[in-house]
């Protein structure tokens, strides 16, 4: 979304200017993120005139910031009835449409956006965004990316000093993690345990949090890592200043292309080994200043470099998991304590697409006692109900056999487990971290396979596990999946009661394996830099060439 924040206006007694005075005041309140003021001063606006598109721009952006994705549909619609060519709405429009999983629609509006506005990164980023998630064309994707990088972040690069690190091929490295999810958010679940294991000795950690809020797991991620600096309120400029005062060796992207990212800092080549890690499956970043991605042969196997502009490193295992606090074990399924049959999606909502929803139309159809729960994403109960409830009456879904609820707190999104017998994954996006929180309730999961990593992490962590029978290869497969599960409770309370041990036994939970790992990762790409090519991209033993290269390397850093 666009984050301008309006013209300063002079203030005087005019109706016009009550007006200006108001719009300004609402765009102060904006910048504060106080959207309920915002809001009220906006209204209060157009009271004095209701014509103001600009006005009603700001509004239906407030409700692309809080989620009220139908809202700002209907809002950004009202805009164009006024002004057919005004870029802002048609963007909006975009964005509503997808979040609404409306994916059609979201390409066609922001075709029109960029179309209309070459020269506007945020619409060249987020067309590559749209297309990586809704169609599965792996080349078509790196084509709109790299587009983006060449405009906007490849020539960056060229505007950079150049680095002077200390070429020391041993020494302890310093390793920075720049992210804007250093909070109650699903990156902290698997960063956790990386920076608690990390090891002094083989690393120096920084973190560079761009948050603009903070909470009670920042507090907690603070505690664990030796030099954190609140970034929040730093250009891109002072960023890359920072970062280069501090002589980071390897820099780690969290974010990808999601919000808070500072990928124009990367493109700047802030340090001499830059990486990219977890933030974002949707497809290569598009930028030549991005050297590695962090994956896994799971995630992505040999032939997958075709798809990424940054060379694939691969782990044993890419990334490691700590389950909430709070996740209290339900045992024994709800079908079996007198409830309805009862299957569940609990991904995010924009990954529903009206192809899942009839999907899970005709699962419901084949057995008529089956009721269905939707998590939306919103923060109210009617909102969810506002968002949603169009597109199941569009589809002809029975309504009162459909269990809507907003977006609630993780606590009790933990609890799931007491409301659905066998959860449902979506497709062409998957589940990631959503996916891991249901199998620690002791929900087992329908899913579809695919080949790229956005559409296959549920799959493949399914396979990992021992459940590659859960794994459909078609729609049908997918739907006998369900039923077979609903058709054996007993099957249902096994998993519930297995499933934790078992994930627990695996390389996801081995927290300090994978730190192991981790670390050695980064000194190979340490060693590569110095090398000047690719001598190392995975987690393989040293071959004897390999071996005879670092001690080279090693004895031309002590000569000189």
């Amino acid at each position: 979304m666009t984050t301008d924040q309006g013209p300063n206006i002079n203030v005087s007694q005019s109706p016009s200017s009550k007006s200006a005075a108001l719009f300004q005041e609402a765009l102060n309140a904006e910048a504060r993120q106080d959207y309920f003021e915002a809001l009220s001063k906006y209204t209060a606006s157009l009271s004095l005139d209701g014509n103001q598109v600009p006005t009603w721009v700001r509004i239906g952006k407030i409700f692309l910031r809080t989620m009220k994705y139908q809202q700002a549909r209907e809002t950004m619609e009202f805009v164009l009835g006024m002004d057919p060519h005004n870029v802002d709405a048609i963007y909006g429009l975009a964005i509503s449409y997808f979040y609404l999983g409306k994916l059609e629609e979201a390409r066609a509006f922001i075709d029109q956006a960029v179309e209309m506005q070459p020269d506007n990164a945020t619409y060249a980023i987020d067309r590559a965004n749209i297309y990586s998630i809704s169609q599965p064309d792996p080349e078509r994707k790196r084509q709109l990316y790299q587009a983006w990088g060449q405009c906007f972040a490849d020539p960056l690069a060229r505007q950079s000093p150049p680095l002077l690190n200390n070429r020391n091929p041993d020494r302890v490295l310093k390793v920075g993690y720049v992210s804007g999810d250093m909070r109650d958010h699903a990156i902290a679940f698997f960063m956790e345990p990386v920076f608690r294991h990390h090891d002094p000795s083989q690393v120096e950690v920084h973190v560079f949090s761009t948050a603009m809020q903070e909470d009670d797991t920042t507090a907690h991620l603070k505690s664990l890592v030796p030099h954190w600096h609140d970034v929040s309120r730093l250009d891109d400029d002072a960023l890359f200043k920072l970062i280069r005062s501090q002589q980071m060796d390897v820099l780690v992207d969290l974010s990808g292309h999601t919000y808070g990212h500072r990928l124009y800092v990367f493109a700047r080549r802030a340090a001499p080994v830059q990486v990219t890690w977890l933030g974002y499956m949707g497809g290569t970043l598009g930028m030549q200043a991005m050297d590695y991605r962090l994956t896994d042969y799971s995630t992505d196997p040999i032939g997958h470099e075709a798809y990424y502009l940054e060379k694939l490193y691969r782990l044993e295992c890419m990334a490691s998991y700590i389950p909430p606090a709070h996740a209290p074990l339900v045992e024994t399924p709800p079908m079996l304590q007198g409830n309805p049959p009862t299957i569940g999606c609990l991904n995010s909502s924009r990954k529903v697409t009206d192809r899942m929803l009839l999907l899970w139309k005709r699962i419901m159809e084949q057995r008529t006692d089956i009721q269905l729960l939707l998590q939306v994403q919103e923060n109210s109960i009617d909102d969810a109900i506002h968002t949603i409830e169009p597109r199941l009456v569009e589809l002809d879904m029975q309504l009162d056999r459909i269990i809507i609820s907003p977006m609630v707190p993780l606590e009790e999104f933990m609890e799931r487990g007491a409301l659905v017998d066998v959860a449902l994954d979506t497709s062409p996006v998957s589940g990631g971290t959503t996916t891991l929180h249901t199998l620690w309730m002791g929900l087992p999961l329908a899913t579809l396979d695919a080949e790229e990593a956005v559409s296959s992490t549920t799959a493949r962590t399914l396979a990992g596990l021992g459940y590659g029978e859960w794994v459909a290869t078609s729609e049908e497969e997918y739907i006998s999946t369900v039923l077979t599960l609903l058709e054996n409770p007993q099957v249902l309370v096994d998993f519930r009661r297995q499933i934790r041990s078992r994930m627990q036994a695996c390389r996801l939970m081995d927290y300090k394996g994978r730190c192991i790992e981790l670390e050695k990762a980064y000194r190979r790409m340490w060693f590569n830099h110095l090398l000047g090519e690719d001598v190392f991209l995975d987690y393989q033993p040293f071959t004897a060439d390999q071996k005879t290269k670092v001690t080279a390397l090693r004895e031309k850093f002590h000569r000189e």
